[in-house]
């Protein structure tokens, strides 16, 4: 193959960034830009798209003027986007609102309703997910319920990507399996829309783009695309997939038996499965894989490297200056000074639910904190169980994922920002008790994004093949068997005092209590 690039979005829910990679998936140039939510109300998340298009359009702009090449050496662009954000369109495409984020929390009521007339071991059956607010099949019905005036002028509700793909020059509106896995109204058996769940809540079919596969070439760039990005007039464009099942493509993840972390703001676990698993418990996600015709399992924390910013922003001041100072990243000095603490952290744990706890239990109203903190302990012994605790929380996860699947992953992958700090892959090699792989490229989301690209615009025959192509191993962190089992013991006083807190309603009333005071 001649000297060729691929490109990739990732859309994000805080900013979006373009990528330029070449056949062997090594990032040339990126382009980054930021965008804000808009909070109307308690609760309520929403974004203009039209704002999120002109950032867009800079990020590819900054990563094509980086790249120092020739424009036309860009043979394909694949779109990684955020799951279970929509916007309605009118016939023209043109946004009648702004778009309502997943982290969006509007549709309590709504959700009772869906719970009362389905029933959540039925939905869950449907849908693949447990019943969730964040998810935008109840905040659809909200929709339907309070914007009758905009939903008669609604031609299409639109996901993460379809709008940004029409406004490149896509000819035809549709989605895929791997994009509405947070949607909540896939029937996940057939990697469809479920027809049962659009009918309880009074939703036309015709209201939903088509369904169609991931990794699938939906159009070229338009002229006036071509002059707001910089991308070639008639390069193809395709759908990658939703941003964690690019992820895992990125980190390789194309076969049964392996599962990718992603260490980020929150923490995400994906693994692929070559069929539908049965979750008769309810304890993960199921839904489409960034391959086609394939499925993902997925597991979330909603808080990982968020709790170490939230440890920085109110508690480091001093580490902010020194980092300042002495021209280092800030998390670089919080990861030394985690690594003069004892494993364990003498004791010292730390509960990182500061947004719930996502997989497996969705109890949305825990809350962090730390158990076991005396005299002896100090700021080195915080930060690094900070660092433990996230994962801690992962292991509950895994240990729910490979319930799920029925045996023990055979590969466990690790991407993200997160993969920089040594020491905390270490960690999670030790809790986990059992070796794990870093890549040589750690945004495997852009990466995935662009293999999918450019398997979808016709470059290679499948994704596998792409995959061993651009897909690079960095190394593998053997586990510490001596501080495994300290982390086991340290882990089930971890579990168990959640489950004694959750079950005994202590969270409630904790969550009461902030409600009604603060």
């Amino acid at each position: 193959m001649a000297d060729i690039f691929f490109a990739s979005l990732d859309i994000g829910t805080t900013g979006v960034k373009a990528v330029i990679v070449n056949q062997s998936g090594a990032v040339l140039s990126k382009g980054y830009e930021e965008y804000p939510c808009e909070y109307p109300k308690s609760g309520w998340v929403e974004q203009n798209v039209d704002v999120v298009w002109d950032k867009l359009c800079s990020a590819c702009r900054e990563a094509i003027s980086k790249l120092n090449k020739p424009v036309s050496l860009i043979k394909s662009l694949g779109i990684s986007s955020q799951r279970g954000t929509f916007i309605p369109v009118d016939k023209n495409i043109k946004p009648l609102m702004n778009s309502i984020v997943w982290s969006d929390t509007r549709a309590d009521k709504e959700l009772s309703w869906i719970l009362a007339n389905l029933g959540k071991e039925r939905y869950q059956e449907i849908s693949g997910v447990p019943a969730s607010g964040l998810w935008s099949y109840a905040k659809i019905k909200w929709f339907l319920d309070n914007k009758k005036d905009i939903f008669e002028k609604t031609y299409k509700i639109l996901n993460g990507q379809e709008y940004f793909l029409h406004k490149l020059g896509a000819e035809e509106l549709s989605t895929d399996p791997s994009s509405i896995t947070l949607n909540g109204m896939l029937e996940v058996d057939k990697l469809t829309w479920s027809t049962e769940l659009c009918a309880l809540i009074n939703l036309p079919m015709d209201k939903l783009p088509p369904m169609g596969t991931p990794a699938r070439m939906v159009g070229k760039i338009s002229k006036e695309a071509s002059e707001k990005t910089g991308f070639a007039v008639g390069m193809p464009i395709s759908i990658g997939g939703g941003d964690q099942q690019c992820a895992a493509i990125g980190a390789g993840i194309t076969k049964e038996g392996m599962a990718e972390l992603t260490i980020g703001t929150a923490m995400v676990m994906v693994a692929h499965t070559e069929t539908k698993k049965v979750d008769k418990l309810g304890k993960v996600l199921i839904g489409g894989s960034g391959t086609p015709g394939k499925w993902n399992m997925e597991g979330l924390t909603f808080t990982a490297a968020s709790a170490l910013k939230w440890w920085r922003d109110n508690f480091s001041t001093l580490e902010m200056k020194a980092a300042k100072n002495l021209d280092l990243d800030v998390y670089q000095l919080m990861d030394l000074e985690a690594s003069l603490s004892p494993v364990g952290s003498k004791g010292l744990l730390f509960f990182p639910f500061f947004q719930g706890q996502i997989t497996p239990n969705y109890d949305d109203r825990a809350k962090g904190g730390f158990i076991g903190l005396n005299f002896v302990h100090d700021r080195k012994d915080v930060v690094r169980s900070i660092m433990e605790g996230v994962s801690f929380e992962s292991n509950m996860v895994l240990e729910a994922m490979e319930s799920v699947l029925g045996k023990s992953f055979n590969t466990l992958r690790l991407s993200g920002g997160g993969t920089k700090s040594k020491l905390w892959c270490q960690m999670l090699a030790d809790v986990f008790g059992r070796p794990v792989e870093r890549l040589i490229e750690a945004d495997c989301t852009s990466l995935g994004a662009a293999i999918l690209g450019a398997y979808g615009c016709g470059f290679f025959n499948s994704v596998v093949e792409a995959v061993d192509q651009m897909v690079h191993r960095k190394d593998s962190i053997e586990p510490n068997k001596k501080n495994y089992e300290l982390y086991r013991e340290e882990y089930l006083i971890f579990k168990n005092t959640f489950e004694v807190l959750s079950k005994n309603n202590i969270y409630k009333e904790v969550a009461d209590f902030q409600k009604k005071w603060y």
